[in-house]
């Protein structure tokens, strides 16, 4: 079975989920400084799901589109589930976001949460500011996905100490820009290795910068795989972010091609068991 550990959702219906005034979005796409997204409403996204043989996905949150309104990704998730679950965004320095967690996840069926630098100037990792959220999370037993540049990463650290049993994903964005290897611009994310709380979401985006040097992925995969492990690293189409690297069965393949040379049972994890490991509430 494969899992998507990280996909997005939007709908042109704009009166019921109104997208943020700011980014002039056209009616079927959105515009992203990546460029332009493809609407994505969830019906689309089961459809692409099959043809590409994706059987379960986490939606995440489209910051971008809803900033911290979460309803769409809540009633996407909702619609199907049997396939689905849902990751909100939340702002983590808002002293109203820790109850407003706990009610989505008690009423709304929420099983993760997401952190975002969005728009901020500066991260709010690490700040104390943010430790009721932590608390809170930890409380209620879900995972926490990081969006963060690696630059910032090192703030993680305070958090990630006081609040050990959080299971922390650091999303893909750690890798818009590799380099080559041994990958010395990746060191903050490998300065997470030995912490066996943290998870690492590989997308496309990630394959394509390790390419830029030397044509293959297969060093920075082997790297990844030899400091955290196959089963602290997770499969994401991130789809439609990133729209100029292709549709959502490109990105599938081209990572079952690049993670070709790793055993059946790495490629288990990967696809589905990293996944199932982190959010146990994902469909069986």
């Amino acid at each position: 079975m494969i899992i998507d550990s990280h996909v997005h959702v939007f709908t042109d219906d704009r009166q019921k989920y109104p997208q943020i005034g700011d980014t002039g979005r056209g009616p079927k796409s959105i515009m992203h400084e990546q460029g332009q997204w493809e609407l994505t409403p969830i019906e689309r996204l089961i459809k692409l799901m099959d043809e590409a043989g994706v059987a379960r996905a986490t939606i995440v949150q489209a910051y971008y589109v809803y900033e911290f309104d979460n309803r769409y990704a809540i009633d996407a998730a909702r619609a199907y589930p049997d396939r689905l679950i849902s990751s909100v965004v939340l702002d983590p320095l808002d002293p109203k976001s820790p109850d407003e967690l706990s009610r989505l996840v008690e009423t709304q069926g929420v099983t993760a949460v997401r952190f975002m630098r969005g728009r901020a100037p500066v991260s709010p990792l690490g700040e104390p500011a943010t430790f009721p959220m932590w608390e809170r999370i930890q409380k209620l037993k879900i995972p926490l996905a990081i969006s963060e540049w690696p630059d910032a990463l090192p703030q993680l650290r305070r958090a990630i100490d006081r609040y050990p049993d959080v299971k922390v994903a650091i999303e893909h964005i750690w890798g818009l820009k590799v380099g080559a290897p041994p990958y010395p611009m990746l060191d903050n994310l490998f300065a997470f290795a030995k912490d066996a709380n943290i998870y690492v979401k590989f997308a496309i985006n990630n394959i394509l910068a390790a390419r830029e040097n030397g044509g293959s992925a297969r060093p920075l995969i082997e790297k990844l795989v030899g400091a955290f492990g196959a089963k602290r690293l997770m499969w994401c189409s991130n789809f439609p972010a990133h729209p100029k690297i292709g549709g959502y069965k490109e990105r599938l393949e081209v990572a079952k091609q690049e993670f070709a040379f790793l055993s059946e049972e790495e490629r288990a994890w990967l696809f589905e068991k990293t996944v199932r490991s982190v959010h146990p509430d994902i469909p069986a």
